[in-house]
């Protein structure tokens, strides 16, 4: 089992929370694209497909992490075999189909939960993990 860690963050400059709040909004992005070419799979065949390398050419793929981005579609990969799930107790007759629904997309001007699944510490500071293409426009941000 993996140590687990929820906190949110305080004492940031402005430019500092405004990065981390850009990456959140890039997370929010990411995850209505990989929301958008499930549904539109599932819509035209039927049926399921994972779309890790539909995503991997993405833009908001490559502006975050690898190791964030790829959290970012497992947690709508969850979601959607959750779906399926249901639909199968459905067809079953233990769940009723008014309540099975598709996951939702998440507001337009929205943010979403920034998972750092490789944490590297400097001291008792967290450097923020930024994929090398956003590293080129942002300075790194360490967190005490």
């Amino acid at each position: 089992m993996y140590l687990t860690v929820k906190q949110q963050v305080k004492h940031l400059s402005k430019e500092e929370y405004k990065t981390i709040k850009e990456l959140c909004h890039i997370a929010k992005n990411l995850t209505n694209e990989a929301i958008y070419n499930v549904r539109q799979y599932y819509f035209t065949e039927g049926k399921y497909e994972k779309n890790y390398a539909l995503l991997k050419s993405s833009e908001n793929y490559k502006l975050l992490n690898s190791n964030m981005a790829q959290q970012i579609l497992k947690e709508v990969d969850g979601s959607f075999k959750s779906f399926f799930g249901l639909l199968k107790l459905t067809k079953q007759g233990k769940y009723a189909f008014k309540d099975c629904k598709l996951p939702y997309y998440l507001p337009k001007d929205g943010y979403t939960t920034l998972v750092i699944g490789f944490v590297r510490l400097n001291g008792n500071k967290l450097l923020l993990p930024f994929s090398n293409s956003f590293k080129k426009t942002h300075k790194s941000i360490e967190i005490t």
